[in-house]
């Protein structure tokens, strides 16, 4: 199944759902799938333990991707569920972004989560509670990123100052 375009999260229902198969064969509605339906496709397709994405438009990370920065992992929650979220550049052809091939970063079974350049997030999971659980995660951790970084940037002190962990192996091996 896969959001239909124009609908928001809050508003989806099993009336307006649409479903999908793999091949891309769309079951008769009355609405049309979203315009991201190639990427969510590609991923199913890749990966046997991605039965749930969640792609969303959040302020915070979408602020992350269109200055093309990728988002830090700094709290223990988010090196821990996620590790790292790769930032995914905008299409060289100058296409629009789903025009980008999204595919090869999931290719690694330990990308949850990556952000797109000028576009949003996307968290992928076993299930559609544990996708959504991973986007909340990024965009907590993008609103403590830019909080962090503003109070650094205030006090003289850059990121460069402060310990970095990426995956939770980083994190386990520092301490």
């Amino acid at each position: 199944m896969i959001k239909p375009s124009g609908v928001g999260f809050n508003e989806c229902t099993r009336d307006n759902l649409q479903v999908v198969n793999l091949d891309g064969t769309i079951a008769p509605s009355d609405h049309k799938p979203s315009k991201d339906l190639g990427f969510h496709l590609d991923l199913y397709r890749i990966r046997d333990d991605i039965n749930a994405i969640v792609h969303c438009h959040s302020p915070w990370a979408t602020g992350y991707a269109s200055a093309g920065i990728e988002i830090p992992c700094l709290t223990v929650q988010t090196i821990e569920k996620i590790g790292r979220m790769p930032l995914i550049p905008l299409s060289k052809e100058g296409g629009p972004q789903t025009d980008v091939d999204i595919s090869p970063v999931f290719v690694d079974p330990s990308v949850k989560a990556a952000v797109l350049a000028n576009q949003g997030t996307i968290g992928v999971g076993k299930d559609l509670m544990s996708a959504q659980y991973l986007a909340e995660i990024i965009e907590e951790t993008a609103h403590i990123a830019y909080v962090r970084d503003t109070l650094m940037a205030a006090h003289g002190k850059t990121a460069a100052d402060l310990p970095q962990y990426g995956t939770a192996a980083d994190a386990q091996a520092a301490s």
